[in-house]
């Protein structure tokens, strides 16, 4: 579904009179009325929250004197059911955090909240989040100071499952045409991707059982195929993201981390991506040879087996 355009939102605040008097109480340390009124308004539990009033609270709140922080937290650590509205608690705080980031205030406690919300199990709040920091990147310069914080993140968290989740909602963000139309540092972008490249190929076969480590392979191919994309077919540059894409099919060895290399490189075949078929050529065949041969090849009749290994490389 395509996201809500909410870039006017992110340029007003509150409208309502009875919210902006809750936010006045809730700074003051009562929080009831506030909270109250974001999940009634929040158009949870539904397929898509209220993302416009999330984007205006969170202008109210960057427009606000004093400390803020506190509050946000609050509302971060809100742990309601996604099937309830009060769900929609920490997907306002994102947004009120994305906004002091914007505002440059506060902004280490805002980048610092972020792994919390980017990893959270509930869908409906990962959705806010991502559709927080989307918006975000099209301010020059936030794009390549995520790439920055997601290679910090990848570092610093050391609970893989987090680490995991927190991976897959930034690539559905870098994998955003405006997120990557705003990035100046390339290479940092395609360092990020290595990186968790090779987080997914270290993880274990008990990896296979966490969410979210089945949703980095599914964000992976997309997020690899836009950084191509993004690059244009020809030039230095282009030259340079093609070679570091092959030299990736050449390294690969897990399974599952070889399929999202194998299914970024079909999504490239299509002609919006703007690759040559030579250049789709090249990278299905750098993959190809990196695999495994068989105990005995000529036992192997294509097609018969079970499962996803017994089709090509696509």
């Amino acid at each position: 579904m395509k996201p809500p355009n909410n870039s006017k939102a992110a340029q007003r605040g509150l409208k309502s009179e009875a919210l902006k008097l809750a936010l006045d109480k809730a700074r003051r340390g009562n929080v009831d009325d506030l909270e109250a009124l974001l999940a009634r308004h929040g158009n949870m539990p539904a397929p898509r929250p209220n993302l416009e009033l999330a984007a205006a609270f969170g202008v109210e709140i960057a427009s606000q004197t004093g400390d803020v922080t506190a509050l946000l937290a609050g509302l971060a650590a809100n742990d309601a059911d996604p099937e309830t509205a009060f769900v929609f608690l920490p997907i306002a705080a994102s947004y009120g955090w994305v906004a002091l980031i914007r505002a440059k205030r506060d902004v280490e406690a805002a980048w610092d909240a972020m792994p919390e919300l980017l990893s959270d199990e509930r869908g409906p709040v990962r959705l806010g989040v991502r559709e927080a920091l989307s918006q975000l990147c099209t301010q020059p310069g936030q794009s390549d100071r995520l790439v920055t914080r997601g290679l910090g993140w990848l570092e610093d968290i050391d609970d893989r499952d987090r680490r995991f989740g927190v991976a897959a909602v930034v690539l559905e963000v870098l994998a955003e045409k405006t997120v990557l139309a705003n990035l100046v540092d390339d290479a940092a972008l395609r360092d990020y991707l290595s990186r968790v490249l090779a987080d997914a190929s270290d993880a274990p076969r008990t990896a296979s059982r966490m969410d979210s480590y089945r949703r980095v392979l599914l964000s992976l191919p997309r997020c690899l195929a836009a950084t191509l994309a993004s690059s244009g077919a020809s030039g230095q540059q282009a030259e340079a993201a093609q070679e570091w894409l092959r030299n990736e099919c050449v390294i690969a060895e897990h399974p599952p981390v070889r399929d999202a290399l194998s299914a970024a490189i079909a999504q490239l075949r299509i002609s919006a991506h703007g690759q040559s078929a030579g250049v789709v050529s090249a990278l299905r065949s750098s993959l190809e040879g990196s695999a495994k041969p068989p105990r005995d090849p000529s036992r192997i009749r294509q097609g018969l087996g079970r499962g996803k290994r017994s089709r090509p490389i696509r």
